[in-house]
């Protein structure tokens, strides 16, 4: 990755350096969906940092909605997440599906690097 070095990088250091609760109920969450994510990544060749994209997304909370409704571990937008196969209805959200919701958001990834050139 890049040097990112910077104002923006710095005080998000600085804002989860002063949570260290939040850092250990995120690091207590992770534990039990890291080691399907990180066979997923290996598995399609990907870079391992990815694996902790949900850290910032939703604190891997597959229940979390933000305010602009982007939902689950990944926080998919509805539309993103119909684009990717991840079903929507009165029953059932795959966005808050982990298995589902980290195929899509992997699908999703590869787009953007194969579109970019860059992770």
């Amino acid at each position: 990755m890049p040097n990112l070095e910077n104002n923006l990088v710095s005080q998000r250091e600085d804002w989860y350096r002063e949570k260290p609760d939040y850092i250990d109920r995120m690091t207590t969450r992770s534990s039990k969906y890291l080691y399907h994510i990180v066979e997923e990544i290996e598995a399609r060749g990907m870079p391992t940092e990815l694996a902790l994209l949900p850290f910032v997304e939703s604190a891997f909370n597959p229940q979390a909605v933000s305010v602009a409704k982007a939902t689950g571990m990944w926080q998919f937008m509805p539309a993103t997440g119909r684009d990717f196969d991840l079903k929507q209805n009165a029953f059932r959200d795959d966005r808050r599906d982990i298995q589902a919701s980290t195929r899509a958001a992997l699908d999703y990834l590869q787009r953007l690097y194969n579109q970019f050139g860059d992770w």
